[in-house]
């Protein structure tokens, strides 16, 4: 007997890794060794979204908090408050790049402060700035001509907004960050900039981190504080304050609290938190961002949340897969929507009590909710997947496979069944799928019960088991999972 170790590799994207585990909408949590339990690990699904609103059909790519109510940016450049309300109002329209639009909102407590990526002016210049309020709506702040500025990107510290992201079309801007008059996001002087000038590279993007601001760059990472000594622009950079690295996608950008998520120009997944930043994705991660190409790597796009004790950062390959990072854990999972390879969200926001708002690419505003099963596009289907079980050397005889879960009966019906084989690939394309077999409709024990869900699976050299639930009971879970081998030659 053994229990299903699901804590080591798992399959990535371009099925590299052969017999590796692979999770569905499921995610594993760790049991401390205090806990007193056999089993290393349990299994908690991914939580359901449930709509709030709809203001639009085009994709939801910004959500922001800001004078008490929940404001979206929408890929056709519309801006919406009051989502959290369930009847949005319309606060204006935005310019934004129609092939990949992106919109950045920051707080401040008199206005929405909003960066765009299309000049209302056209030609080559980058963005826009914006504020809106719920009583004037959206508003040009008119950096073309007060500044010669073209942002695309802003941040909020110490009540001053920070514009940046700007292009060349005004000279030498490219590397410059104007900050605003305390609670005047619109009134910039000319004189109140600073210059990202540790690598001669442009500021992509901006975030802030405790009370440290990051000037995101095309080749490498600053950080500044507010020194409180110049009239003109007191955010300067730490002293010797330097990474060596850019960020490589400016949509893989997410924030949460304090963390700082982005994939970066080595192609790993870099988490920044006040001072520091250091590479956080595992090996196989890593592999996979390098086989991407130069346009599947500016597709990516990515969100942050908070639930459940740990945070979690879900970055998106569109129409083609989204994986889930659990940072307390560092275990990655695969998140699905409902008749799709990838996940519909594209933004979050944590906001009144906790409670996490999420944008989707079809237009819905959701709250996350670990006790729904369901999102807009229907019911959430959840896999479990085992790496490898026995080995290749010697025939061994799988006698049973056991299971304990708080869900019981009621949840209604599983499929389990197994596979000897793996998809094979050219290229990417699957040419032969993997034979699964033998499937079983079972039911989970009694909650809190340890039960046999499966017995006589014959012999083999090695067998994959996959675990699949379809049903509407939430939260899903799976608290210990065994198997039983005889020993074969």
């Amino acid at each position: 007997m053994g229990e299903l170790n699901v804590l080591g590799s798992f399959q990535d994207p371009l099925n590299l890794d052969q017999g590796a585990g692979k999770l569905v909408n499921v995610r594993v949590v760790p049991r401390e060794q205090k806990e007193g339990r056999t089993g290393l690990v349990r299994f908690m699904g991914a939580p359901g979204l449930d709509t709030v609103c709809k203001p639009t059909s085009a994709p939801c790519i910004s959500i922001a908090a800001a004078l008490g109510t929940v404001w979206t940016g929408h890929a056709d450049g519309s801006i919406w408050y009051g989502a959290e309300t369930g009847a949005p109002s319309f606060a204006g329209s935005v310019a934004v790049d129609p092939t990949q639009p992106v919109i950045r909102f920051a707080e401040d407590r008199t206005a929405l402060a909003i960066a765009s990526n299309r000049n209302v002016l056209g030609g080559t210049r980058a963005g826009t700035g914006y504020t809106a309020t719920q009583s004037a709506g959206v508003v040009n702040a008119g950096f073309d001509v007060s500044i010669n500025f073209d942002p695309t990107a802003v941040a909020e510290l110490d009540n001053q907004t920070l514009w940046s992201g700007a292009s060349n079309f005004y000279a030498n801007q490219d590397a410059k960050v104007y900050r605003s008059q305390p609670l005047a996001p619109a009134n910039v002087l000319p004189n109140s900039f600073g210059t990202k000038e540790a690598r001669p590279d442009r500021v992509v993007d901006l975030a802030v981190s405790s009370r440290v601001f990051w000037p995101l760059g095309s080749r490498s990472l600053e950080q500044w504080y507010n020194n409180g000594a110049s009239v003109d622009m007191p955010f300067v950079p730490f002293p010797n304050s330097l990474v060596s690295v850019g960020i490589a996608s400016r949509l893989t950008r997410a924030v949460l609290r304090d963390l700082i998520v982005f994939v970066g120009t080595d192609r790993r997944i870099w988490v920044c938190s006040g001072q520091a930043g250091n590479p956080v994705s595992p090996t196989w991660i890593d592999l996979l961002l390098q086989q991407l190409t130069t346009t599947q790597l500016g597709q990516l796009t990515a969100y942050a949340y908070g639930q459940g004790g740990s945070d979690f950062y879900v970055l998106t390959l569109p129409g083609a897969w989204t994986l889930e990072l659990a940072k307390s854990t560092g275990v990655w999972s695969y998140r699905q929507s409902p008749g799709r390879s990838d996940h519909a969200a594209r933004c979050a926001k944590e906001y009144d009590g906790g409670v996490t708002y999420v944008g989707l690419d079809t237009g819905e505003v959701c709250t996350v909710n670990i006790n729904s099963a369901s999102e807009p596009g229907g019911t959430l289907s959840r896999t479990i997947i085992t790496p490898w079980v026995s080995d290749e050397e010697t025939r061994s005889t799988v006698d049973y496979f056991d299971v304990t879960s708080s869900m019981g009966p009621q949840a209604g019906s599983f499929q389990l069944d197994w596979s000897e084989t793996n998809d094979i690939e050219v290229n990417g394309v699957i040419v032969t799928p993997r034979r699964w077999r033998g499937v079983r409709t079972i039911t989970v024990p009694r909650a809190g019960v340890r039960r046999a869900i499966g017995r006589n699976f014959g012999s083999s050299r090695r067998q994959q088991f996959r675990l699949q639930y379809s049903g509407t009971q939430a939260p899903f879970t799976i608290d210990e999972m065994f198997v039983g081998i005889t020993p074969g030659s």
